[in-house]
């Protein structure tokens, strides 16, 4: 989630209206105000009650509560890995004269913000906020150290950038996005990335450029088409696949995963090495990890047997039919995960993985089956959900290609990917590659 243009209100009834943007003077000056984190649970329910005028989509304020109460409570964001962020006065600093002229005594925000306050008074002078999550990454350079190889490092993605619409147009997005990679900068962070619905360039202003930006979007009623090895074969060879239900199933799969994509990031080293003529020195991937998979299952189990769940009666059914995936059995390397998206009536792929140069993997000619059974099968759940579509970011242009389908540059959540000069000194974005740039990162 990203900071929004638009500012449509949804409220916890049916009722949506617009609210005009607010272009009076600006409450408080920017040197009046910092960026602090908070653990204070009213202070992070306020945070969630500003947002929900944009992410809301009609749904009551108990249940968005309820969800992101159960969403903080998963492992994914324990242990310090989640951090709330709240852009609001400094002590000692009151709101500009300009401002409580214009109020007249009227009401409306004034004072230092009290870090452990929950008066609604308080409350209101939170001008904005945001969440970081800490997370595992792999960095390779063709640079420095010889012996250095690919790297474990500490990343940090960046989510729920919100400044609510009574307080925009005052350069509050702007100065919580500056102070917040100030303060990454200041801890061994190594890159920070986020998905910006607010076009490319606004957050290159502080050090995240965009990146590649495609999709492959598949109607759940496209009709897949024959492989074509099977038109030189005359038959289509059949490919059974398991359902990936367990946590230790996918444990199994995510694990492997991590270890393919270090030796991923280690050949393209090598390959950057040996080729004087290329321009990328820094190689980085969000290294795949379970927690950050069930995150993400845990948001579409809420949304289906709290939110949604008129469209989902039996609750049973929605603990035994939600899976991960499915693989080909007893491999561990032939599987795609995906993420159902209620709220935007999606499939998302998560990760697909279909190795054809390992020695485990089927021949050849039968990677386009195994390719078309996972599209087949992500229909099959697509359909059983009720979702339209089947939505892959940055999917492989061969797999485009098998379909018959267009690679399509996509105009929202766009990837945004920085490394910090504390960490990489004198780097350049266009020398940067971001290996598997797709939808199991995004939070």
């Amino acid at each position: 989630m990203t900071e929004a243009t638009n500012t449509p209100t949804v409220t916890a009834t049916a009722t949506t209206t617009t609210t005009k943007p607010i272009r009076g003077p600006a409450p408080y000056a920017l040197t009046d105000l910092q960026l602090v984190p908070t653990t204070v649970p009213k202070i992070i329910q306020k945070t969630w009650t500003n947002n929900m005028e944009e992410w809301a989509k009609g749904v009551p304020e108990d249940q968005y509560h309820a969800r992101e109460r159960h969403l903080a409570s998963t492992a994914f964001s324990s242990e310090g890995r989640l951090v709330t962020w709240v852009l609001v006065p400094k002590p000692g600093t009151d709101a500009t004269e300009a401002y409580k002229a214009g109020r007249s005594g009227a009401g409306g925000v004034g004072g230092a913000f009290a870090e452990d306050s929950v008066e609604e008074e308080n409350l209101e002078r939170i001008l904005g906020a945001l969440e970081t999550y800490e997370r595992p990454g792999l960095v390779a350079r063709t640079e420095g150290d010889e012996e250095e190889g690919v790297k474990d490092v500490s990343t940090m993605s960046i989510a729920s950038v919100y400044v609510p619409s009574k307080y925009r147009h005052h350069g509050y997005g702007h100065l919580m996005m500056k102070l917040l990679w100030e303060e990454m900068e200041s801890r061994k962070i190594a890159f920070t990335f986020l998905y910006s619905d607010l076009g490319p360039d606004f957050y290159g202003d502080f050090g995240w450029t965009p990146r590649t930006c495609t999709q492959i979007l598949i109607p759940s009623t496209f009709i897949l088409p024959t492989p074509p090895s099977a038109r030189t074969r005359g038959s289509v060879k059949s490919v059974a696949l398991d359902p990936i239900a367990t946590d230790a199933e996918l444990q199994e799969l995510i694990d492997q995963d991590a270890r393919l994509v270090r030796q991923d990031l280690e050949t393209r080293l090598a390959a950057a090495k040996a080729n004087t003529d290329t321009k990328i020195k820094t190689i980085v991937a969000v290294t795949p990890e379970v927690r950050a998979i069930q995150w993400l299952h845990a948001r579409s189990h809420f949304n289906a047997s709290v939110i949604f769940a008129k469209n989902f009666p039996d609750p049973s059914k929605i603990q035994s039919d939600l899976k991960y995936g499915v693989r080909v059995p007893g491999t561990l390397n032939q599987f795609v995960l995906w993420h159902h998206d209620f709220t935007d009536d999606n499939l998302f792929i998560l990760r697909w993985r279909l190795d054809p140069s390992s020695s485990s993997s089927p021949e050849p000619e039968d990677s386009d089956a195994i390719a078309l059974a996972f599209a087949q099968a992500a229909k099959d759940e697509a359909k059983k959900w009720n979702l339209s579509k089947i939505v892959f970011w940055n999917g492989d242009a061969e797999l485009a290609q098998l379909l018959g389908l267009k690679v399509e540059t996509r105009k929202d959540s766009i990837p945004s990917l920085g490394l910090l000069n504390t960490a990489y000194p004198g780097h350049r974005s266009d020398e940067l590659e971001w290996v598997l740039n797709q939808k199991y990162s995004w939070c």
